[in-house]
């Protein structure tokens, strides 16, 4: 059998099904024991009315100087009489019959129950009556008293016994109404239940209701939204802003794609318009020889900047990406810069002189080779070009029992803004200084943050006096 997918799970659905379930399982027991407690009430009230006739009953029995007297008048208890014989009665003077009810009469074969029992002890039975229907009887064994006209001093006693018996029809139809009334009430209580239940649940539910309403209007795509709430509710307030943080970075990253995306295209339209002009004199004036002769190098040169700007393009992207596999080895930083600076000498000539390179010979750190010449390489590139000419790169490092930080500082002209601080790690951002410079495209400083961010490095950038700008560079040590 395949596992269910794609199950849907329903807040609502079970918060209605469990609290409709207690409520009902509490209503069904309180129900439960009234229904018991109203059909006990009631049995021992048909029970009671058996007791109180047969100790009226008993009253009437005398024991007159050893006769025994039963004085009954039917017109008192009418139900004993053959016009109605729905109750019936017997008496026994020891093991003998002595008196039986006129409804008895109508049966003459049939006798009540019979029971040997201590002396003014009574038992309640279930039976059938003579006329065929269910009913219950009372069994009762005494000592008639002696009427007052008795003569003293006789010790003999009359032991008497006296059933009485009676139908349960009318007591069993209502212990049946009670049930029934039970079963309906429970009924109708947990339909009940689960309607309030239902209502209380949809209004409990309405903050999240709204929420999904006001996501449902979001458009990163337009005007800054966020989403607001006339109501505080406690338990949605932190995913409300945690969804406002969201949407805001979305609309930024959204933002900055556009940004992006009109960057590059800008960057890349120069050089494709060079090559179409280029392209376009050359057709046209064929024999020219000063456009043949320069021809093939400058449609080279616009390639090899066009190359640049894609390589380092497909840099950015693939550092941004999970996609990049990190391989930590142990690096010596100074023979590490060693080898940047080796690298970068075909750009900048002089780069021995004015680097100044103040690392320990063993410092040593684990991390990513690649990653690590990658942003050294832009820092210090960017370093010698921003720098003034004739003055000292510094390179030095700080290290504690943590990490190693690694500065990297150079004179300039003039220091950077606040905002020209915060935005010289954005994709294509290029300073006034280098937007002439076709060597020069903003993404050397995005390529170092996002290695940084994927190498668990820290980098800043910050003025400092004497107009210098230095950037700092946190390595964590593993």
């Amino acid at each position: 059998m395949l596992p269910q997918q794609n199950k849907t799970h329903s807040i609502k659905r079970k918060l209605v099904n469990y609290i409709s379930a207690v409520i009902s399982v509490i209503l069904f027991t309180i129900f439960l024991t009234v229904d018991l407690s109203v059909d006990t009430w009631v049995e021992d009230q048909f029970n009671q009315s058996l007791t109180n006739k047969a100790n009226y009953l008993k009253t009437l029995v005398e024991d007159d100087n050893g006769n025994v007297e039963f004085d009954f008048a039917g017109e008192f208890m009418s139900e004993y009489e053959q016009a109605q014989a729905s109750e019936f009665y017997q008496l026994w003077h020891g093991e003998a019959i002595f008196e039986r009810s006129d409804s008895l009469d109508l049966f003459p074969n049939a006798n009540l129950p019979f029971l040997d029992m201590p002396i003014n002890e009574s038992k309640i039975i279930d039976i059938e009556l003579p006329n065929g229907h269910d009913g219950r009887a009372l069994i009762s064994h005494f000592i008639a008293h002696k009427d007052d006209r008795s003569i003293t001093g006789l010790d003999v006693f009359n032991r008497m016994t006296l059933t009485i018996a009676a139908p349960t029809d009318e007591l069993n139809k209502v212990l049946i109404i009670i049930d029934v009334v039970f079963i309906l009430t429970c009924i109708f209580g947990v339909f009940g239940v689960r309607y309030l239940v239902t209502r209380i649940v949809n209004k409990g539910l309405y903050p999240l209701h709204n929420l999904n309403d006001q996501i449902k209007l979001l458009d990163i795509t337009g005007v800054a939204q966020t989403i607001e709430s006339d109501i505080k509710v406690e338990e949605l307030e932190p995913i409300r802003n945690e969804l406002n943080k969201f949407i805001t970075i979305n609309q930024k990253l959204y933002s900055n794609e556009k940004h992006l995306t009109s960057d590059i295209a800008h960057e890349l339209k120069t050089p494709i318009a060079e090559l179409i002009s280029l392209s376009e004199v050359a057709i046209r004036y064929p024999d020219d020889k000063r456009i043949s002769d320069t021809y093939t190098s400058d449609v080279l040169n616009i390639s090899q900047r066009m190359k640049t700007i894609v390589n380092s393009l497909l840099l950015l992207q693939r550092s941004s990406s999970n996609a990049f596999e990190l391989s930590n080895q142990n690096i010596i930083l100074k023979r590490l810069i060693d080898q940047v600076i080796e690298e970068l000498t075909f750009k900048h000539l002089n780069i021995s002189k004015r680097i100044n390179n103040m690392l320990d010979d063993d410092l040593t750190i684990i991390a990513d080779e690649f990653s690590l010449n990658t942003i050294l390489c832009n820092l210090i590139d960017n370093a010698l070009f921003y720098g003034i000419t004739d003055q000292a790169i510094i390179l030095d490092a700080i290290e504690n029992e943590y990490s190693v930080t690694i500065s990297i500082s150079n004179k300039v002209d003039k220091l950077l803004n606040n905002e020209e601080l915060s935005a010289i790690f954005d994709p294509l951002y290029q300073l006034d200084s280098s937007r002439t410079n076709n060597q020069r495209h903003g993404l050397g400083l995005s390529i170092v943050q996002s290695l940084c961010d994927l190498n668990g490095f820290k980098i800043n950038a910050q003025n400092n006096e004497n107009n210098t700008l230095t950037f700092n560079l946190t390595l964590p040590i593993k």
